[in-house]
């Protein structure tokens, strides 16, 4: 976020003049920028619906020895074939702000509106705050959640060892039925080998706790390699897709992504995947018919948003994962402030830089 001074735009524009004309929305008018004349834009913001998709990734790999597993080991649970497949975990709804390029408004650099306003803009051109007179906290972020790539692993597994982790009498056997039961019987010594250092039983003990628990740490991994030439090995990472959506208007049940057991998320028209479908129900605002008694106010330059609404639910056609209502900053409408807020006083007035409305007067 940062701060920009009227005056200060004011030298910055002029270096950049002539100016070409260009033509603005202002409100239900239009606003120029004529040429040779210096100005300043800004524009109210526009809300982008976001949705986090969390999916499993889950890899089985079964071990050399898992047909002796139950009956070497007694484990029931051995992987008994190699699998690769997707699991999906849910979705969260979030949001992110960009500038509305439809809705730009002018302020003119002319000694009036100098003398009126100091024009605090973030990032993305949107209207902070005008007179601001002390550093105020900017808005913080919605917990969208929001991931920057496509796809990103949340986690990864420990490589498969190249090497079988065993001894030269297991390797040297002359079956595999013998490697498992010399396999087997080794890691039937690592557990005695571990429960007599554990009791003092051993004829050298380490000669501190430091010292014991990287010989402990060393005989389970050992035991964990030699187990799964048994059990195989079981890998899960957790990945997330971000979808992005820039709602206009209503929306009834569209399909928003599909979920295959084999690939993950995939495209909304790819067939292969079960539909998810996303409902938006907008509500708009609307300015209120005109009343011929009314003497309205003289308006400034300076618009404020007052934004609409929406309620988001994506489900499977049957079941709800996610919903939520958020506000929606295109879906609402832009009106002036007074300009006696101006005139009588340097009054200074914050706005929230996601919705456009008025965070505060002063």
């Amino acid at each position: 976020m940062h701060r920009i001074n009227i005056n200060t735009m004011k030298r910055f524009l002029i270096s950049l003049l002539p100016l070409a004309v260009m033509t603005l929305s202002f409100g239900t008018t239009s606003a120029q920028i004529k040429e040779n004349r210096s100005a300043l834009i800004y524009y109210m913001p526009r809300t982008i619906v976001v949705l986090n998709v969390e999916y499993e990734e889950v890899t089985a790999e079964r071990g050399i020895f898992y047909q002796y597993s139950e009956t070497l080991l007694g484990s029931k649970d051995a992987v008994t074939a190699d699998s690769h497949s997707f699991k999906l975990r849910g979705v969260s709804i979030g949001t992110r702000t960009v500038a509305d390029t439809l809705r730009a408004f002018v302020v003119p650099l002319d000694a009036k509106t100098i003398s009126r306003y100091s024009l605090s803009l973030n990032s993305k051109n949107i209207l902070e705050a005008v007179n601001r007179q002390e550093a105020d906290n900017t808005d913080k972020p919605t917990d969208n959640r929001t991931v920057r790539s496509n796809t990103r692993p949340a986690e990864k597994s420990a490589p498969t060892p190249d090497v079988l982790p065993l001894l030269e009498d297991q390797m040297m056997a002359g079956s595999v039925g013998k490697m498992a039961e010399g396999t087997a019987k080794l890691i039937y010594s690592l557990r005695e080998n571990r429960l007599n250092l554990l009791a003092g039983e051993t004829e050298h003990t380490p000669a501190d706790g430091t010292a014991m628990r990287l010989v402990l740490n060393e005989m389970d991994k050992r035991e964990a390699a030699l187990t799964q030439l048994f059990t195989g090995k079981r890998t899960t990472r957790v990945l997330h897709k971000t979808l992005e959506l820039q709602p206009e208007d209503s929306i009834d049940g569209q399909v928003i992504f599909r979920f295959s057991s084999h690939d993950g998320v995939v495209d909304a028209d790819d067939l292969s995947g079960k539909p998810y479908i996303i409902t938006l129900n907008a509500h708009r605002q609307q300015y209120a018919p005109a009343d011929e008694n009314d003497k309205p106010a003289e308006a400034s330059c300076i618009m404020h948003n007052i934004p609409g609404s929406a309620e988001i639910a994506v489900s499977d056609g049957t079941h709800t994962l996610a919903e939520r209502t958020i506000p929606v900053a295109q879906f609402g409408i832009t009106v002036p402030l007074a300009a006696d807020l101006f005139t009588k006083k340097k009054t200074t007035v914050l706005f929230n830089t996601r919705t456009g409305a008025i965070k505060g007067i002063r």
